[in-house]
């Protein structure tokens, strides 16, 4: 869940970054055009060159005022002390005579309120003034006044724009989100119930699915463990403690069979040990299983085993080419599964035990093969069915055996040899 909101937040960040790439550079181009194709004023530079280049005896001559007229400029020409001795369209309120502190006044700022530039020409100065608003002059440049509001007024469109487009990505990518959590809520809110449908493992969140489903099935597995084991108990427990109930009955205590009695007891904490061990395999992660080398359990185990029965007989049979095959498992538990097998065979049966260890393709084949009379073919049956009523004497080892097989992704397979009962678990290899 973390990681889905992490990636809609990158998708967020970037989708807000390239749409203000993409605004900033929208205006950064309108600005440029506009400046460039929409400047009604020429450059007060191309103006001084224009009239000097064609200057005659005067500056402000019939086609340099002919030129001033259409871009609507108005000019003087003041001589070196001040007073006017040239001008086009001079407005009433422009003096004929400035002083020196005039001069750097309007050289600077503006004359009048009307923006003026002055250039030095032989013998004075000349002045080219531009409408009132027309121009921003700037001690250190120009501006278009026009051009400055409405770039404004563009700049701020930008920004309303580009809140705007932010805001609908949020509002698209939030219902987006919603849209996606609604089937988890739904499946959280029915992860126990029998309905529970199973989500989609794909898309963004396929990892929340993954742990969803996955809960859902630990939860039906534990329930089914429980039921097993409810079922176990009522059935197998019974009998034990209706022997117990049996001795203590007796009127004469000095006819207690005690021995009995401990018999049923220690029968009675298998059962349950055995049981409460089928419940914990519901409830194990297997994702904690780690790649190693089954041969060390496997001999490990005959070692234990020879010396907890020494007149009895294990034959190891070691076919593997390679030694170091490994496959994914929890070393206790897979030292438990073999255990079972073969703690079986060492009671309930007299003659020799083969232990077979062998590969094929990309599989490693574990086979425990006795010399004793096998097993019900009803118990394997139930087994098979993962029916744990009646199945105490071996054959709950052997259940538990099969559900740690099935545990690691193995395969099981138990059959009756006649003589002998044969008992095969299968794994996948890992590099």
């Amino acid at each position: 869940m973390f990681n889905y909101i992490i990636k809609r937040f990158k998708k967020i960040v970037i989708r807000i970054l390239v749409l203000m790439f993409f605004l900033t550079f929208s205006l950064m181009a309108f600005l440029y055009l506009n400046y460039k194709l929409g400047n009604k004023y020429p450059n007060p530079d191309y103006v001084y060159t224009y009239i000097d280049n064609n200057k005659t005896d005067t500056y402000l001559n019939e086609k340099n005022k002919e030129f001033l007229k259409e871009k609507d400029i108005w000019a003087i020409r003041l001589d070196k002390n001040g007073e006017v001795i040239e001008s086009f369209n001079k407005p009433r309120e422009i003096k004929n005579k400035f002083e020196i502190t005039d001069v750097a006044g309007f050289t600077r700022y503006y004359l009048a309120d009307y923006p003026v530039f002055t250039y030095i020409i032989e013998g004075g100065l000349i002045l080219f003034a531009y409408p009132k608003n027309s121009l921003d002059k700037f001690p250190f440049n120009y501006y278009s006044y026009k051009n400055l509001i409405f770039n404004l007024w563009i700049f701020a469109l930008f920004l309303i724009l580009f809140l705007l487009f932010v805001y609908i990505f949020y509002r698209i990518d939030i219902r987006n989100i919603l849209k996606n959590i609604l089937p988890f809520q739904k499946g959280i809110d029915e992860l126990f119930e029998d309905d529970y449908e199973k989500l989609d493992e794909s898309g963004e969140l396929r990892d929340l699915a993954l742990s969803i489903n996955k809960a859902n099935e630990k939860y039906n597995n534990l329930k089914k463990s429980q039921s097993k084991w409810i079922r176990g108990v009522s059935h197998d427990v019974r009998t034990p403690l209706a022997k117990i109930s049996w001795e203590l009955n007796k009127e004469n205590k000095n006819d207690l069979d005690t021995k009995n009695i401990q018999d049923q007891v220690l029968k009675i904490s298998n059962i349950l040990e055995g049981l409460n061990l089928t419940l914990s395999l519901a409830n194990i992660d297997k994702e904690s299983f780690k790649a190693d080398n089954p041969l060390k359990i496997i001999r490990k185990l005959i070692v234990d085993k020879l010396n907890e029965n020494p007149g009895r007989q294990i034959i190891f049979e070691n076919k593997l080419e390679n030694q170091d095959l490994r496959i994914k498992m929890d070393p206790t538990l897979f030292y438990r599964m073999n255990e079972n097998i073969l703690k079986n065979s060492l009671i309930y049966t007299d003659g020799k035990i083969k232990l077979t260890l062998s590969a094929y393709e990309d599989k490693i084949i574990i086979t425990i093969l006795d010399q004793g009379p096998g097993i019900s073919e009803d118990i394997i049956k139930k087994i098979s069915k993962e029916d744990l009523t009646n199945v105490t004497k071996h054959g709950l080892g052997i259940f538990i055996a099969e559900q740690i097989a099935k545990l690691h992704d193995g395969k099981f397979i138990i059959e009756n040899k006649n003589p002998g009962l044969k008992v095969s678990f299968i794994f996948d290899l890992v590099n």
